[in-house]
């Protein structure tokens, strides 16, 4: 007796028999480094921003001024981490 259903024909929940599960997981981390690089990106460009804004208001302060200057360096430097880490897993992955 062939019982109805209100899923497709075809339909695996699991999805390991729709595609090749190396393919599945390989997209699920990529497309989660892809939102980990972006979340990344804005981070720095945000603690760029911020750097500035304690530089122009540090008014000459030399402890406000190096603390502006770290901020904006150590935002820079996770900045280049994260693209160096993009370039490997495109280099990984074939592009």
């Amino acid at each position: 007796m062939n019982t109805p259903s209100l899923l497709p024909d075809g339909f695996d929940p699991t999805g390991i028999n729709g595609g090749n599960i190396d393919d599945r997981i390989s997209s699920i981390l990529s497309n989660a480094l892809s939102i980990a690089y972006t979340v990344v990106g804005i981070l720095a460009v945000v603690f760029i921003i911020i750097g500035g804004i304690q530089l122009a208001t540090s008014a000459g302060n030399p402890t406000g001024t190096k603390k502006a200057k770290t901020t904006i360096t150590y935002a820079i430097g996770g900045l280049v981490l994260a693209l160096m880490a993009a370039a490997i897993q495109a280099f990984i992955l074939g592009f």
